[in-house]
């Protein structure tokens, strides 16, 4: 074991370049657009951390009892009623698709699948 110290300050040196970027990148903050107020309505459907991490779940849940069940009435916590509708409630209130949710997915690298069902042409 001669040589423990040389392979644990060359474990240590590999370590930093590797992680190294990576703490740099995560020091300096993600730079990100700000995303337009909402040009109607007063109230999502969801607080807004709510639906900044779990729009995609309420999204699928919304396809999901839809088109299985039929059901298209969405009951805020409020205990206000809405159409389940992404161009009607959810862009009705955002405004453009291209403004609102392009922008943000665009940021996260995230693909989205909406507009393989929903119309081409986006409010």
């Amino acid at each position: 074991m001669l040589d423990g110290g040389r392979i644990i300050g060359g474990l240590a040196i590999l370590c930093l370049v590797v992680a190294g970027p990576l703490w740099l990148g995560s020091a300096r903050g993600v730079k990100t657009e700000a995303l337009p107020k909402p040009v109607a309505g007063d109230r999502c459907i969801e607080p807004r951390e709510e639906m900044r991490k779990n729009h995609p779940t309420l999204l699928a849940s919304w396809r999901e009892r839809v088109v299985r069940f039929g059901d298209r009435v969405h009951e805020k916590p409020d205990g206000h009623a809405v159409r389940i509708s992404l161009t009607e409630t959810c862009l009705g209130c955002h405004g453009k698709a291209t403004e609102f949710c392009d922008k943000c997915h665009a940021q996260a690298a995230v693909t989205l699948s909406c507009w393989q069902c929903h119309a081409k042409e986006r409010k």
